[in-house]
C-alpha cells in the first residue's frame, strides 16, 4: 500500500547545557531550496514549502537529513545533552482504511544509510543490519499500520522494534 507523506514544520533544538548559554537550536518555517537541508530518495519540496517523502508509489523511501552535525555530549563533562522536538506532519494512505509504514524522526551519525529499505525499516535499516552495534541510529517511528513482527512492549537497544 502506498502512503504519501507530508511534513509541513518541523522545529529541533539541542540544549547543551542552560548555565553556559549555548544551545543549537534549527527551526524551518516550511522547506525551500535554500534551506540547509540533504535531500535523498523520493523527497521533493514543493512550491508552497511542503516537504514531501514519498508519493503514491508503493516501497518508496525518502530521506530528508539537517547535514551538519549536533553535538549530544558535552565535551568537558562527557554527560549525555538533552533536546527537544516538534513538527507537524500528515500522513495520507492511498487506501485510507489500510494506512502506511509511516515515517521516523531519526538521528544518525551519517547521511547515507546504505542498504536502507523502506516498509518496516522505515528507510533506515535492513533485514542484515537491524541490531548491528555500528548503527548508532535513533529513531522514532510515526505509522499508522500495526507490525506484529517489530512490536513489544519494552525498548530493546541496537533494534528497529515497534514498542507503540
Amino acid at each position: 500500500m502506498a502512503v504519501k507523506l507530508i511534513v509541513l514544520v518541523w522545529g529541533f533544538s539541542c540544549f547543551v547545557d542552560p548555565f553556559l548559554s549555548q544551545s543549537q537550536e534549527l527551526y524551518f518555517n516550511g522547506f525551500h531550496s535554500s534551506n540547509n537541508i540533504r535531500l535523498n530518495g523520493a523527497v521533493e519540496i514543493q512550491s508552497n514549502g511542503i516537504l514531501r517523502l514519498t508519493n503514491e508509489t508503493s516501497r518508496l523511501l525518502g530521506h530528508a537529513f539537517y547535514p551538519s552535525p549536533i553535538r549530544l555530549k558535552n565535551s568537558t563533562t562527557g554527560k549525555s545533552l538533552s533536546f527537544s522536538t516538534n513538527f507537524a506532519f500528515a500522513i495520507v494512505p492511498e487506501f485510507w482504511k489500510l494506512g502506511g509504514h509511516g515515517f521516523a524522526f531519526a538521528m544518525a551519525p551519517s547521511k547515507e544509510l546504505p542498504g536502507a529499505l523502506p516498509i518496516q525499516y522505515l528507510g533506515l535499516l535492513n533485514a542484515s543490519d537491524n541490531g548491528n552495534l555500528t548503527d548508532h541510529v535513533f529513531a522514532v517511528e510515526f505509522d499508522t499500520v500495526r507490525d506484529l513482527e517489530l512490536m513489544t512492549s519494552m525498548i530493546i537497544m541496537l533494534a528497529l522494534i515497534s514498542i507503540a
